[in-house]
C-alpha cells in the first residue's frame, strides 16, 4: 500500500473513533480554562481575552492529546493485531502515518478552537480586536503545544512501548515546563513566556520571540521522534535489535540527527537576548578612565528601520575634536545585537574592534581615530536589537513594527562612552527617519520632531534632541494640549483611545488634576522649561519620568481599567486617578515593606482622587462613591474566612494562596489604606492640616538621600502611631 493511501486510511479510522471526537471537543472548548482557572496575564484586553484563553487551551489540549496519542499507538500492540498488520505493511510506515494523523487531528482541533473563540474575543476586546493577531496567537501558542505533546509522547512510546511509562514521562515533561523550566523562556513548551499583549501598539517582537521558542521545540522534538522511530519493533526484536535493523535506512537517522542538531543551534544562537553577566555591577560598568583629549560637538543619525523584519540599519556621524595631536582610542556603547559594518574619519576607514563584552544590555566598540584636530566620524551599523537577558520572560520592549517603535539610547545610536561634550550646553543630536503615515514619532523629554519630505504612504521625520542619546516612540499617536496650573501639558495617546478619551473629557480631567495637585502638594520635579509631556507607551504597569516628560503604560487607559470602581466612580475619575500617580508613584516614590503591604502609591492616590472629587462634586458624592465603597470592601475583607483564620490560608496550594493574597492586597491598598489616611486626616485636624503634611512629604526633604516615602515617614509627619489608625 502506498504511503499516501495508508495515511488516508489511518486518518479516516482516527476520525471514526468516538474517543477522537471527544478529545477534539475538549480541546475546542479548552480555551474556556483561560477565562476561569488559568489567567496568568492581565493589563490589557488582548492579554485577558486572547492570550489567556490560548494559554489555557494549550495546557488542557496538550494533556488530552498526549492521552489520545498513547492510547492510539498502544491500541495495535495491546490487542496483538500488530502481528497481522506488520505482515502487510511496514511497521515504520504505520507508525509514521499514525503520528501524522494525530498531528492532523490536533491541527483541526486548534483551528476549531480558534474559529469558535474568535467571535468571543472580538466581542470582549471591541475596538482593539485584530483578526490577524488573534489567529497568530492561537497558531503560535495553542497549536504547537498540541503537536509537541504528540511528538514527545510518540517518541517515548516508540522507545519503551509501555503505556504506563509513556504517560509518566509525559507528566514529567509537562510539569518541567510549569516548574523547573519556568524561568527559561526557550524551554517553556506548554506555557510559553508571553507576558503581555498590547491593545494599542505592536506585538511583533513578542510574537517573533514566541515563534522562535516554537521553532526550537519543533526541530528538537522532530529530531528526537525520528531517532526514536528507529526503535519501532520489527521481526519480534526488542528496541536495540530493531534500531540496528531500521538504521540501515540511513536517511532516517540522518534526518533525526540533523533536526536535533539544528534545534540545539536554534537554542544556542537565539537572536532576541544579549549575553550580559547575570551579576549586575554598576560600579564596575561605569568606572573607567575618560579620554580628555577627545570631545564631540554634534551627532547626526540617518536611521533606516525595517518595519517588517524588526531589523535596524543606520549611519551615525559625530563631529569630533582631538586636541592631542596624536592618534587616540575612543569607545562607544552599542546594543549587543548590532554589528558595526564600517567606520570612517574624514571619509577614510579607521580600525575598530567589537569587544563582545555584553553587560547591562550594552557592548563596547573601540576605534582608533587619527591625529586630525577636527574630523567627521561616521559609523555604519545595524542588526536585530537584543534585549537584556535578565528580562527574558518579559520580552517585547525593542519593538520595530508597522504598529509601534521603541528605541532608546544604545538601541538607536552608538553612545559616546569615554569622551566628553565640548559645549556648555548639551550638543545637538539630529536624526532622520522615514515612517509610514500611520506612525507618528514622539521623543521623550522636551525634544521635538518635525515633518520632512513626504512620499506616497510615508513621511520623513527630523528628530531634534540633545546629548548623547535619545528615546524614540512611534505609534498612531494623537495629542491634546492643555494649559493647567500655568503649565503647558501635552498628552500623547493612541488613536484607538480617542473615543474613550472623549468620553472621559481628557482635557478637563488633565486640567483639574494638574491644578488640584499642584495647588495642594506642589509642582512635579520633572517639569521642563516649555511644559510637560505625557506619553502613553506600549507597556503595562507603572512608568517613569525625567526632563519634562513622563510615560504611562497603556493599561492606565484601558476600557476595563477605566471601569474599576476602586479607582473612581467613572472613566474620567479613574483617568484622574492614573494621572495623580504622577505625584504619588513618580513624583514621590512609595516604599512598601513587603509584598501586599497596604502602604503603597495606591492609597495616597485613591485618597487624593477622593479629595479632588469632593471639591468638585460635594461631600455627599464623595461619601457615596468613595468612602462608602472603601468601607464596604474593608468590612468584607475583615469578615473574610482566611483573614480571620490565617492558619488555613497557609495550608492551601500555592496557586490558590497567591490568588487570595492578591485579592486581599487589592482591598488593603485601595480601600483599607485610604480609610486609614482619612482617619489620620481627622486626627491631625482636618483636610487643610493633612494637605500641609502631604505637601511637606512630597518635597522629599524628610530624607533627601533616599526619597522613598515610607509608612513610618507618614506616621511621624502626622505625629501618630500605627495603633492610632487601626480601623474599628
Amino acid at each position: 500500500m502506498k504511503f499516501s493511501s495508508l495515511f488516508r486510511v489511518e486518518l479516516g479510522r482516527l476520525f471514526r473513533s468516538r474517543l477522537t471526537w471527544a478529545v477534539l471537543g475538549i480541546t475546542a472548548a479548552a480555551p474556556a480554562v483561560g477565562f476561569t482557572f488559568y489567567c496568568p496575564l492581565s493589563g490589557s484586553m488582548n492579554s485577558t481575552a486572547l492570550a489567556n484563553p490560548a494559554l489555557g487551551g494549550s495546557l488542557a489540549g496538550a494533556l488530552v492529546f498526549a492521552l489520545l496519542t498513547v492510547l492510539e499507538l498502544d491500541r495495535v500492540h495491546s490487542s496483538h493485531t500488530d502481528v497481522l498488520t506488520d505482515s502487510m505493511i511496514s511497521p515504520l510506515a504505520a507508525e509514521v502515518c499514525r503520528t501524522l494523523a494525530l498531528l492532523t487531528a490536533a491541527s483541526a482541533a486548534a483551528a476549531a478552537a480558534m474559529i469558535i473563540w474568535m467571535p468571543v474575543t472580538a466581542s470582549l476586546t471591541g475596538a482593539v480586536f485584530r483578526p490577524g493577531l488573534c489567529a497568530a496567537v492561537y497558531l503560535l501558542v495553542m497549536l504547537p503545544s498540541l503537536w509537541f505533546s504528540i511528538l514527545f509522547t510518540a517518541a517515548v512510546y516508540q522507545l519503551v512501548q509501555r503505556l504506563d511509562i509513556t504517560l509518566a514521562a509525559f507528566v514529567g515533561f509537562f510539569l518541567l515546563s510549569l516548574s523547573a523550566w519556568r524561568e527559561n523562556w526557550l524551554l517553556r513548551w506548554v506555557n510559553p513566556a508571553l507576558a503581555y499583549l498590547s491593545d494599542d501598539f505592536g506585538n511583533n517582537r513578542r510574537l517573533m520571540s514566541l515563534g522562535w521558542n516554537r521553532l526550537f521545540w519543533l526541530l528538537l522534538l522532530g529530531g528526537i521522534w525520528c531517532l526514536c522511530l528507529l526503535c519501532t519493533r520489527r521481526y519480534g526484536r526488542g528496541a536495540f535489535g530493531s534500531l540496528l535493523r531500521n538504521a540501515r535506512m540511513l536517511y532516517l537517522p540522518v534526518i533525526g540527527i540533523m533536526l536535533t542538531v539544528t534545534g540545539v543551534l536554534v537554542y544556542v544562537k537565539q537572536p532576541f537576548l544579549d549575553h550580559s553577566k547575570k551579576e549586575i555591577d554598576y560600579d564596575a560598568h561605569y568606572n573607567f578612565d575618560y579620554n580628555e583629549h577627545v570631545t564631540y560637538s554634534a551627532i547626526s543619525v540617518d536611521a533606516r528601520p525595517s518595519l517588517f523584519t524588526g531589523f535596524f540599519e543606520a549611519t551615525a556621524s559625530y563631529t569630533l575634536h582631538n586636541d592631542s595631536g596624536q592618534p587616540q582610542t575612543i569607545s562607544f556603547w552599542l546594543n549587543p545585537g548590532y554589528k558595526v559594518k564600517s567606520v570612517t574619519a574624514g571619509g577614510k576607514p579607521v580600525p575598530f574592534r567589537d569587544l563582545q563584552n555584553d553587560d547591562i544590555n550594552k557592548k563596547t566598540i573601540e576605534l582608533d581615530i587619527p591625529a586630525d584636530e577636527d574630523m567627521e566620524l561616521a559609523i555604519e551599523y545595524g542588526g536585530f536589537p537584543q534585549e537584556w537577558n535578565i528580562l527574558s520572560l518579559f520580552q517585547g520592549q525593542c519593538e520595530i513594527s508597522r504598529d509601534y517603535i521603541y528605541l532608546a539610547h544604545q538601541d538607536f545610536s552608538p553612545m559616546p562612552r569615554d569622551f566628553f561634550e565640548n559645549t556648555a550646553e548639551e550638543p545637538p543630536l539630529t536624526a532622520k527617519i522615514t515612517l509610514p503615515d500611520g506612525l507618528k514619532p514622539v521623543l521623550f523629554s522636551t525634544d521635538t520632531v518635525e515633518a520632512g519630505k513626504s512620499e506616497a504612504g510615508s513621511t520623513q521625520w527630523i528628530l531634534h534632541a540633545s546629548g548623547w542619546s535619545l528615546i524614540l516612540y512611534a505609534g498612531d499617536y494623537i495629542s491634546e494640549h492643555i494649559d493647567a496650573a500655568g503649565l503647558n501639558v501635552e498628552f500623547f495617546y493612541s488613536a484607538k483611545h480617542r473615543r474613550v478619551m472623549e468620553e472621559c473629557n481628557v482635557n478637563d480631567t488633565l486640567k483639574q488634576v494638574f491644578e488640584y495637585c499642584t495647588d495642594h502638594y506642589g509642582p512635579l520635579f520633572f517639569y521642563g522649561e516649555e511644559g510637560m509631556r505625557l506619553i502613553e507607551i506600549g507597556a503595562t504597569g507603572g512608568g517613569y519620568a525625567a526632563g519634562g516628560a513622563s510615560v504611562m503604560g497603556e493599561d492606565s487607559f484601558s476600557e476595563a481599567g477605566l471601569k474599576d470602581p476602586l479607582k473612581g466612580a467613572g472613566g474620567s475619575e479613574v483617568m484622574a486617578h492614573e494621572i495623580i500617580h504622577q505625584w504619588w508613584g513618580l513624583g514621590n516614590m512609595i516604599e512598601s515593606s513587603y509584598t501586599g503591604d497596604p502602604w503603597s502609591s495606591e492609597g495616597l492616590t485613591v485618597y487624593t482622587t477622593y479629595r479632588m472629587m469632593k471639591e468638585l462634586y460635594g461631600a455627599d458624592y464623595a461619601q457615596k462613591y468613595y468612602v462608602d465603597v472603601w468601607q464596604s470592601r474593608a468590612d468584607d475583607y475583615y469578615q473574610d474566612f482566611y483573614v480571620r483564620n490565617p492558619q488555613f490560608l497557609s495550608a492551601l496550594p500555592e496557586k490558590y494562596k497567591a490568588d487570595i493574597a492578591n485579592s486581599q492586597s487589592t482591598v488593603r491598598q485601595y480601600c483599607e489604606m485610604p480609610l486609614k489616611i482619612l482617619k489620620a486626616e481627622k486626627l491631625v485636624g482636618g483636610e487643610e492640616a493633612m494637605d500641609r503634611i502631604l505637601a511637606g512629604l512630597f518635597t522629599g526633604e524628610t530624607n533627601p538621600s533616599y526619597p522613598y516615602l515610607t509608612w513610618q515617614d507618614f506616621l511621624q509627619a502626622c505625629n501618630l502611631t500605627e495603633e492610632d489608625l487601626n480601623l474599628e
